[in-house]
């Protein structure tokens, strides 16, 4: 093997690291977006839960007992 058939194929394969690198950075970066969206999400449904409970406890509270009556 020469030296230009050796550099052919250095340069082949940093270019597929390249790609590979470009690639997993992209995944990385979209998988970054969706874990912010879905922590979003929860945060937003546990305040609705939080809500419903304050609700719930409104509505279920009992009545207070007037003495004398």
């Amino acid at each position: 093997m020469n030296q230009e058939q050796i550099t052919q194929a250095l340069r082949l394969t940093n270019n597929d690291l390249v790609t590979k690198l470009s690639e997993e950075m992209t995944t990385k970066n979209l998988l970054a977006v969706q874990l912010t969206e879905t922590q979003q999400i929860i945060a937003q449904l546990q305040a609705e839960i939080a809500e419903l409970n304050t609700q719930l406890d409104e509505a279920t509270k009992p009545e207070e007992i007037i003495e004398g009556e």
